[in-house]
């Protein structure tokens, strides 16, 4: 599969799914910091990805349409530690067949998650 990670979430989170044989791309290695969200999404709409983020701003769809995407998985803010957002995307990745899930809003929380199917 292919991922877009955001560049607020872990690094470990990229090095992961790399290591599982996942092609992703990070934004914090692409152009650094402060890439704007609608930048972003039309990277994630482009490449067909599912996208990681810890920002709020993409799980609204009207600005951001997870139907567009392979899927939004959005890591719910809390005190998060690396390995903690690593345990919680590998744990999804190989619990689910995420292509079925393609274009949801996937909300990950420290002790379970939310999906919103598309419409």
């Amino acid at each position: 599969m292919k991922f877009v990670v955001d560049e607020n979430v872990s690094h470990a989170v990229v090095e992961q799914l790399r290591t599982l044989g996942h092609n992703v791309i990070a934004i914090s290695e692409k152009r650094g910091v402060g890439i704007k969200d609608s930048e972003i999404f039309t990277l994630v709409v482009r490449e067909k990805a599912i996208f990681i983020t810890r920002d709020d701003h993409f799980t609204n769809p009207i600005r951001f349409p997870s139907t567009r995407t392979e899927a939004i998985i959005y890591i719910r803010h809390g005190n998060l530690q690396s390995e903690e957002e690593r345990r919680l995307i590998g744990k999804l990745v190989e619990s689910y067949d995420l292509a079925a899930l393609k274009g949801s809003l996937i909300t990950l929380y420290r002790d379970g998650l939310n999906i919103r199917h598309p419409r």
